[in-house]
């Protein structure tokens, strides 16, 4: 018997970094001892892929996805990585903490079903992070008493946490196992108390029982930049390690976890914000707010607007701000949210897109029916390249009969001669022909199996066939409804699927957004609905990879403006489309700042709020997210 295993490794200390941390996949294998009479068997083992480094940090846990079969990862840099398994473990997409100031992950589990499918991560800092894979909903922050050792799912799709305050708890999201609202509020208010002590600082009790300052001497730092708590004159002071001097140099008072507590003409708030106002001319004057844990961040916001004689439309924009607790950054007003500086990391409710949309519909007995019923007969009109009685009849059977089962999705495998008949519909019938394969490739790619890492060369064939098509029709697109909505909802599949479909479309990205350019000004809804799901999840792809494209970006830019230019498109698809322009600027590094660049050369920004303007709140939501991105 051969098994597979995973391990992850904390990584070994170099000077003051910490390297080699490792995701290592191992092949077992069980074989006869020869030395023991009783003629059992002992295990031999084997490293096959290995992973080091990509994660900031030491790794802290791993679990398995028996319904996706990929590996996740947690670290200390406060992110999740998904990994392939066909590709030995390589990432394909990090799921970050949000915020600036990222805590350690410390456990993690995958829990839910394929619908509600959602990451689960225990962190250091009283935190339980909850991503939802299918994009349905934002990340969730769940507040604890204290640090969060370990999260375990359960079958039922509820998760269980441990709890460094001594209480396992568990967590649902169906109603009729929901605890007591009495219970409930009694956990809310522990959270409460808890986050209140944590802001306080410390108490006499515990100062007392810090190490002396002035016994500093007798405590070695382990590294350089290692921080430590000592007590000096009845007060909690953090000292850093000086490797090259050997000694503790002292930083300040330690008063607690507010990051923003200050004082404003000498009175202490809770915290201390900037605001900076734009003036005529084109200059910025910068401000600073006060708020203290409880009061009324309207009231403040008021009181704040009066003393500085401020236009009262500032009210909703300061009090938005005051409960976000920006921290390190704030609101340029008259210019939206805050924007990021330094090293601080902005988190929006709307973006970036993380996962992927899907076109699942018709994947059951009766949808698929109906397309193969469709093939068999087009195959008896078409004049060549007809598909032989076992392609047409048991390869097509055994294919459509493992789709329709998608509850055994994650046991189930497709054969390459199932495939095949796939592939030659597609690259040898006309286009008149086509598209009832086409959309058995849309069911098909979403099938794990059919779409893993080795398949990347045959999903590349398929998906450059369809796209050929879709760009043969010309003018004609924009009239045509089946290819180039088939075609664009396969492209939305193909990311979806596993990682080599997922390769195979990254590979076409060019011919993908020619695709979509001409089709841009269909007449039909559905096709504008598909190719702005195939734009949104293009950039959701470009923003997890590492190996994004300038051009590619820009030309997203280009295509958002064009289609919003248009004024054809219905709310549900312009809301797409500008989720996938915010997720474009977000991409990191120097793709997002040329992105940024590009966008505010072309006057995204008032173009996209008079779009969203017409289009829904959560259009209007997504267009101020934009605003803030490129202020």
């Amino acid at each position: 018997m051969v098994r597979n295993i995973v391990t992850v490794s904390a990584g070994r200390a170099e000077g003051n970094t910490i390297r080699g941390h490792t995701v290592r996949l191992w092949r077992l294998h069980e074989g006869k001892n020869d030395n023991d009479d009783n003629g059992s068997t002992v295990p031999s083992s084997e490293v096959i892929a290995a992973i080091s480094d990509d994660h900031s940090g030491p790794i802290r846990d791993v679990c398995y996805d028996s319904i996706t079969h990929s590996i996740y990862t947690c670290s200390n840099d406060g992110t999740v990585k998904l990994r392939s398994i066909e590709e030995g473990g390589a990432c394909h997409t990090t799921l970050a903490c949000p915020g600036g100031d990222r805590p350690m992950l410390l456990s993690l589990c995958v829990v839910g079903d394929d619908s509600e499918r959602c990451v689960v991560a225990g962190a250091e800092d009283g935190n339980v992070v909850v991503w939802d894979i299918s994009g349905r909903r934002d990340v969730q922050i769940i507040p604890h008493p204290g640090c969060v050792w370990k999260v375990v799912a359960f079958a039922n799709g509820d998760f269980v946490t441990a709890c460094h305050d001594g209480h396992v708890r568990i967590f649902t999201r169906h109603v009729g196992r929901a605890a007591h609202p009495d219970v409930v509020k009694s956990f809310e208010e522990t959270v409460t108390a808890a986050q209140s002590a944590r802001s306080s600082g410390p108490s006499p009790d515990e100062i007392a029982k810090l190490p002396k300052w002035e016994m500093n001497a007798l405590t070695q730092g382990r590294s350089e930049g290692q921080v430590q708590v000592f007590q000096k004159e009845g007060k909690a002071i953090a000292a850093q390690w000086s490797a090259a001097s050997r000694t503790w140099i002292e930083v300040g008072e330690v008063t607690g976890s507010s990051a923003n507590a200050g004082t404003i003409n000498g009175k202490k708030y809770d915290h201390v914000l900037p605001i900076e106002i734009d003036v005529p001319g084109g200059g910025v004057q910068k401000l600073q707010i006060g708020y203290n844990n409880g009061e009324n961040p309207f009231v403040t916001a008021q009181q704040f607007i009066d003393e500085h004689m401020l236009d009262q439309h500032y009210l909703a924009e300061i009090a938005d701000y005051i409960r976000q607790r920006a921290g390190d950054s704030g609101p340029t007003l008259g210019m939206g949210a805050p924007s990021s500086n330094g090293g601080f990391e902005m988190s929006y409710d709307h973006l970036p897109m993380r996962g992927y949309k899907v076109f699942d519909a018709g994947v059951d007995k009766k949808g698929v029916s109906k397309v193969v019923q469709k093939i068999r007969e087009f195959n008896q009109e078409v004049s060549c390249n007809q598909l032989s009685s076992d392609e047409v009849g048991d390869s097509l059977d055994s294919l459509t009969n493992t789709l329709c089962i998608t509850n055994r999705y994650h046991s189930s495998t497709i054969s390459t001669t199932e495939l095949l008949p796939l592939r030659k519909m597609i690259l040898k019938w006309d286009v008149s022909h086509a598209f009832p394969a086409l959309d058995l490739a849309r069911m098909t790619v979403l099938h794990p199996d059919a779409a893993k890492g080795e398949r990347k060369a045959y999903w590349k064939e398929v998906l450059d066939g369809a796209l050929s098509l879709c760009l043969g029709l010309g003018e004609a697109a924009s009239r045509e409804v089946a290819v180039p909505m088939l075609t664009m909802r396969l492209v939305c599949n193909c990311f979806k699927g596993g990682s080599g479909a997922a390769s195979a479309a990254e590979s076409l990205l060019d011919r993908i957004l020619d695709c979509v350019e001409i089709c841009v000004p269909s007449d039909n809804k559905n096709v504008r609905l598909a190719l702005a799901t195939a734009l949104l999840n293009t950039s959701s792809y470009m923003y997890s990879s590492s190996s994004s494209s300038v051009s590619s970006a820009i030309r997203i830019l280009d295509l958002v403006g064009t289609i919003v230019g248009s004024g054809k498109y219905e709310s549900e698809a312009v809301g797409r489309i500008l989720v996938a322009l915010g997720t474009v600027l977000l991409i990191p590094g120097k793709c997002g700042l040329d992105a940024k660049q590009a966008a505010r050369e072309r006057g995204i920004v008032s173009m996209m709020e008079r779009v969203a303007s017409g289009n829904g709140d959560a259009a209007i939501a997504v267009a101020k997210e934009i605003r803030s991105i490129l202020s």
